[in-house]
């Protein structure tokens, strides 16, 4: 039987604790990285790594996402270094940063990826003491995804994350609440959630994100149908 194969342009939206970067040099630019990555999965005894998984240039406007991916694309045809970055934003108290989130860069390297963005015309927020927040993240990015069984999809492209269709729109309150109840009645293991969205011909696709660094289809149908009981309920 043929697979059903979706590869797509779309977003993923999640709350995290953000906290300042401190540990680079360039003290020209404000730099976040996530407290507690995968929250979710790991609950806040992430495994110390000496990079963090994801670290947010704060831009100094909100640019388009066009802007934002032409830039990396040019930057990357003279940055020396390997590096994955998209567009996106951090919300909180009711205020909007754009951002670009990179990984795949270590901390000393960053003050040559903000010089060669900076190259490309995009600016950023000077640095400056910021507190601990907590704030919904949203990026833009690429999905390349296949059809494991019907509306469980596995990333192709890394070996934890998958994505579960769900039939209803949800703000991210709503979601929160939802999967916190999941969460709650699968005691046997861990995952981390968020909100994802993709397109097929048809318009919009809403998905359930899955991070699990143990991801298995047969655990996934037990998150997806404890999420399918709960949505279903008034």
């Amino acid at each position: 039987m043929e697979k059903n194969m979706l590869f797509s342009i779309g977003a993923i939206t999640k709350k995290e604790w953000i906290i300042l970067n401190d540990r680079i040099d360039d003290k020209s630019a404000l730099v976040f990285i996530s407290e507690h990555p995968y929250a979710g999965y790991y609950g806040t005894t992430v495994p110390d790594k000496k990079e963090p998984q994801s670290m947010y240039l704060v831009t100094d406007q909100d640019y388009t996402d066009e802007k934002i991916i032409r830039s990396i694309q040019a930057v990357k045809t003279h940055f020396k270094y390997s590096f994955d970055a998209v567009p996106g934003t951090i919300s909180f108290l009711n205020k909007n940063l754009g951002i670009i989130r990179v990984r795949c860069v270590s901390y000393e390297h960053v003050p040559l990826m903000l010089r060669a963005f900076r190259q490309e015309g995009i600016e950023f927020m000077p640095h400056r003491s910021f507190p601990h927040f907590e704030g919904i993240v949203r990026v833009t990015k690429y999905f390349k995804t296949e059809e494991a069984e019907e509306g469980i999809y596995i990333d192709l492209e890394s070996p934890f994350l998958a994505y579960l269709h769900i039939d209803k729109v949800l703000n991210w309150d709503t979601f929160e609440k939802i999967y916190r109840d999941v969460r709650n009645n699968i005691t046997e293991f861990s995952f981390d959630g968020a909100l994802a969205t993709m397109y097929d011909e048809f318009g919009i696709i809403d998905f359930v994100r899955i991070y699990d660094e143990k991801r298995s289809v047969e655990k996934l149908r037990v998150i997806y149908n404890k999420f399918k009981d709960r949505l279903i309920r008034p």
